[in-house]
């Protein structure tokens, strides 16, 4: 019997659960204040037109910059095909000179066909988006320009 009268002083004691909340009144806002918030950013894009505003669009300049492996190639309708090293030190420098004298001679023009292959990197894609909206072309399209060679010849 004397078992029994122990077990049930056990069972019947208080839980003391405030040490555990003091415990979370301290930790709860330590750890508010150490997360970190993150900044989500967009990049606004822009994809190629229908058929019905691509009529409307033949009149405009169609102004593409290809990236390819050695040289970024800046094309349009009505104009040379002109090429800048990619190796270069002042490679975005001469790209943003050339962008900036396209769009001066034409003024009304904002937008920009990006083609890339799929083995270009994001980096470098980001790169000539940021060249071109500094110039005030800031209507970009992405495109995908298929590969000429194999993907060896692509490095």
């Amino acid at each position: 019997m004397h078992r029994r009268r122990g077990y049930r002083q056990l069972v019947e004691g208080d839980l003391d659960i405030m040490p555990l909340m003091n415990l979370f009144v301290v930790l709860i806002p330590m750890l508010l204040l150490s997360a970190v918030f993150v900044e989500i950013n967009a990049i606004d894009m822009h994809l190629p037109p229908s058929g019905a505003e691509r009529s409307r669009e033949r009149e405009s300049l169609d102004l593409a910059i290809r990236l390819e492996p050695q040289h970024y190639v800046v094309e349009g309708r009505h104009l040379k095909a002109r090429s800048v090293e990619r190796r270069a030190p002042q490679a975005e420098t001469e790209l943003r000179a050339l962008l900036r004298s396209i769009r001066d001679a034409n003024p009304d023009e904002r937008s920009v066909r990006i083609e890339s292959r799929g083995s270009t990197r994001y980096q470098d894609l980001v790169r000539v988006m940021d060249v071109a909206r500094s110039t005030g072309l800031d209507a970009i399209a992405l495109a995908r320009h298929p590969a000429v060679g194999s993907l060896r010849e692509a490095r």
